[in-house]
């Protein structure tokens, strides 16, 4: 468990707590904070979406993450779908792109800020990903 920001409210871990966050997040951003609300938030390249998923065992905060393409002539899905680094990593074939989706237990986050670290988190992580999908690549032409 991450450890406490004393700025930060405290978050009991349920999925109503998660969705009011979520809805207020999406509120301050301008965007629809209907139910169930999905903060959408763009990293540099990278666009997250979070929500709240309630499954058995208790409620998950859901973030994915869509890479954008690496600009290749000929640029297509390397591998098959794989786990990186906590990640679910995927080809989007709708999209044409990379989409890379971590699911974390919300009991395991203890404020409001938490809940914003792990989602920048994920961004990241998604960068590291991408970048060693690039590193595969062969050299443009």
């Amino acid at each position: 468990m991450q450890a406490e920001h004393p700025e930060s409210r405290e978050f009991d871990g349920s999925g109503h707590a998660a969705n009011a966050l979520l809805a207020e997040l999406c509120a301050l951003c301008g965007q629809d904070a209907s139910s169930p609300p999905v903060l959408e938030l763009r990293f540099g390249l990278v666009v997250t979406r979070t929500a709240v998923d309630s499954a058995e065992g208790g409620a998950w905060l859901t973030i994915s993450a869509r890479l954008p393409a690496q600009g290749h002539d000929g640029y297509a899905p390397l591998g098959r779908n794989a786990r990186f680094d906590g990640l679910d990593c995927m080809w989007h074939a709708d999209e044409g792109c990379h989409i890379a989706v971590r699911r974390i237990a919300l009991a395991r986050l203890g404020d409001e800020r938490s809940v914003m670290d792990a989602i920048l988190e994920t961004a990241d992580m998604a960068q590291a990903w991408h970048a060693s999908l690039a590193l595969d690549q062969p050299p443009a032409c």
